[in-house]
């Protein structure tokens, strides 16, 4: 799980610290302390036998084992701090990350599930979840082991004109065998080789001037094979960072006809961190490449620099939280077609390093995927090259044999794979269910169109949600969502069913109250009630009508609108509209208020020109009730607007009862509401009161003397009525 490529460093002193104990541990701390960490393992192992319950001792050669790939001592140092309840959050972690590199995946979950210090936890949680697609497109690739792979480190194989070049740790001088304490291993350099008749030749020495005596590689190349990257141990003695160690940086070389010339070390390399395995861009302007740098998410971290336009290298750029985590991201590998490879230890997986894609757009990283089997193994797999066909490369892995011997292997993607579920997108009439062909159907930022069968397939991300809005003519647009949270299966169909746009329009008439000729100029505000927010503004022309489509409104619904109509010299009006929609086409507005207005002249009713109710009292009273009086302040508002209009307020009866008492008891009526309208501020002289009774009926219903009516009440309530008539306008 912890590559010794991903941060090997070259070590010349680092002193420590020794504690008063055993020989045996006292030289152990000072390997531990040195990063020895191969040479350091004989030593612990020789305390942990005198003390196996010690912190320190657990501790440390259970990270020694870690950063030498070993897993079964792993699981016996930090399985023993969780056992002695000596293990901190990082010990539980590093505990199950090991159980799972075991396959003991069971075993794995409690402690990875406790883990809350980063993301690591989490992550690797999910990978249980997410065991059927790490297997659902083991078909798309293939992976064999390479013929040219020694018994030593072997990986990151790149292709070099007809070649294939590599790091490896193999030792080709008999005589001098010099070792890295780290993995007890000799140092990297690169090496080549090439087929000649299908068989891959003996693996020699990559330009043997290029192989410095310490650590060299990995390597690549631009598209024209002028220029490489490579990382390299700096071990200029004014290059030792402040822990005493020599850290990897990346050089550049440039290439011609007798081999290399100007090795520079790029300008972003820092002595105090790890910079390495360098990927350029097929157009040779940005590098990617794997860093521990300040500013980073935890441990390595994936980061790309791009060229300004004089040449110079620009300032690296950390791809953030989709590609990065608190672990390790290392081996990114940029393809010509802008996929992004990398291996992490801190993302979903199946074990150790799993190698991870992304598509690369504007700079930024996409969603990031598991490739899965058998591009991955519970064991470390990294180290992704693909040739210009972005199909056939290779990869690395230490799925052979565990531990430190990384190999080399062939790999080829068989076909496109797309990642998350497939699913059928079916439009449908919702009444009929009738199929709707040739829908548009916007999925997030795309649109798309559904077939003759109304079909369209495609495939949705893993924990995204796609918004969709779907258009068709003669139908409400509709709006819904998809996920791979839809359904359970790895395929399966969304249907989406849409409503027939009914047709429905607002229609109106405005005419003169007067004439009931058409009135042109009318100026309408429509809102829409309880909210109040403006629903159309619209003035008449000569015809006088009015059209307006309700978009999105459905049978069923109900609407409600506040309606005011002005136009000079008319008396402005205030409507309130309220309908129940039960079929298609047009809503006739006048079919449900008086859309009539009138004009200010002397003669004219004030009860026709506004939008008042009946004046009502409780029988036989004359007292103002409470609805009476929101009636009557609407001829108080108008009587304010128009300061030179005077008003007669005439009260009528019906024929029913005694005529002298009918007179008396609307007089006293029409005087009350009078009264009333002179409290709320209007000259005494402006407003009269006067009973009719029932001399002024409008129709033939009268019953006095020997008269029977046989008008119905509704005829009869006609003749009960306030009139407001303006008398005169100064």
């Amino acid at each position: 799980m912890q590559r010794n490529i991903s941060i090997l460093v070259f070590i010349i002193c680092s002193p420590v610290l020794i504690l008063a104990q055993s020989a045996a541990l006292k030289k152990a701390n000072k390997y531990y302390g040195n990063q020895a960490y191969a040479q350091a393992i004989p030593y612990y192992e020789k305390a942990y036998k005198a003390d196996s319950s010690n912190k320190l001792i657990l501790s440390n050669l259970g990270d020694c084992y870690r950063f030498t790939n070993q897993t079964a001592g792993q699981i016996k140092c930090y399985g023993a701090l969780v056992k002695y309840g000596k293990a901190e959050p990082i010990h539980k972690l590093y505990y199950g990350q090991a159980l799972m590199e075991g396959g003991k995946n069971d075993e794995a979950k409690p402690f990875l599930d406790q883990y809350s210090e980063d993301s690591r936890g989490k992550n690797l949680m999910s990978s249980f979840e997410k065991a059927k697609q790490y297997i659902k497109n083991s078909d798309a690739y293939k992976v064999e082991l390479a013929s040219f792979n020694s018994p030593q480190n072997d990986f990151s194989a790149v292709n070099f004109n007809n070649t294939v070049v590599f790091a490896s740790s193999r030792n080709t001088t008999k005589w001098i065998n010099v070792k890295h304490g780290w993995t007890n291993d000799s140092y990297l350099a690169l090496y080549t080789t090439e087929k000649v008749n299908g068989v891959d030749l003996k693996p020699k020495p990559f330009m043997n001037d290029l192989n410095s005596k310490y650590n060299d590689g990995p390597i690549c190349f631009t598209k024209d094979f002028h220029t490489m990257y490579f990382t390299r141990n700096n071990y200029s003695k004014k290059a030792i960072s402040k822990e005493g160690t020599y850290k990897l940086k990346i050089f550049e070389a440039t290439l011609n006809v007798n081999g290399f010339d100007r090795v520079t070390e790029l300008p972003f390399n820092k002595n105090d961190y790890n910079y390495a395995h360098p990927s350029i861009s097929a157009n040779g302007n940005t590098l990617f490449f794997s860093s521990d740098m300040p500013g980073g998410k935890g441990g390595m971290d994936i980061y790309m620099v791009t060229k300004n336009s004089d040449g110079s290298w620009g300032t690296p750029v950390n791809l953030g939280d989709k590609v990065n985590t608190a672990g390790h991201e290392v081996f990114p590998f940029i393809a010509s077609n802008g996929f992004l490879y990398f291996s992490s230890n801190g993302l979903d997986g199946l074990g150790g390093l799993d190698i991870y894609e992304t598509k690369m757009k504007d700079g930024q990283a996409g969603r990031v995927y598991n490739m899965g089997e058998p591009v991955n193994s519970k064991d470390d797999d990294f180290g992704v090259f693909l040739g210009e066909d972005n199909k056939t490369g290779y990869l690395s892995s230490n799925r052979k044999s565990g531990g430190m011997d990384d190999d080399v292997y062939n790999f080829q993607i068989l076909r496109d794979v797309k990642r998350g579920k497939e699913v059928m997108i079916v439009t449908k009439d919702k009444e009929s269910g009738e199929i709707l062909a040739n829908t548009s159907v916007k999925i997030n930022e795309e649109t798309i169109t559904t077939n003759e069968k109304g079909e369209f397939q495609t495939t949705v991300e893993e924990d995204l949600t796609y918004k969709l809005l779907v258009e068709k003519p003669d139908y409400y647009n509709l709006e819904d969502s998809v996920s791979t949270k839809s359904s359970p299966e790895d395929s399966f169909t969304k249907t989406l069913l849409l409503e027939k746009d009914p047709k429905l329009a607002l229609i109106a008439l405005i005419t003169d109250a007067k004439t009931n000729q058409p009135l042109e100029g009318v100026k309408m505000t429509i809102k829409e009630l309880p909210s109040n927010e403006s629903f159309d503004t619209y003035t008449t022309t000569a015809a006088a009508d009015y059209r307006k489509p309700l978009k999105g409104k459905k049978i069923g619904d109900k609407i409600s609108y506040s309606i005011v109509l002005e136009k000079d010299k008319y008396l402005t009006k205030t409507l309130t509209f309220i309908y129940d929609i039960k079929k298609p086409g047009d809503i006739n507005i006048n079919e449900s208020v008086d859309m009539k207005l009138g004009r200010v002249e002397v003669g004219m009713d004030l009860a026709k020109m506004i939008d008042i109710k009946p004046i009502y009292f409780d029988l036989g009273k004359f007292t103002i009730r409470k609805d009476a009086a929101m009636e009557l302040d609407k001829v108080v508002a108008v009587m304010k607007e128009y300061p030179n209009m005077f008003i007669e307020l005439g009260s009528h009866t019906d024929c029913r009862g005694a005529a002298k008492a009918n007179t008396s008891l609307s007089d006293k009526r029409a005087k009350a509401s009078a009264g009333y309208i002179v409290k709320k501020g209007i000259q005494k002289t402006r407003i009269v009161g006067k009973g009719y009774g029932e001399s002024k009926l409008l129709n033939t219903c009268a019953c006095e003397g020997k008269v029977q009516s046989t008008c119905s009440e509704d005829e009869h309530s006609k003749n009960r009525r306030t009139e407001f008539i303006i008398t005169k306008l100064k």
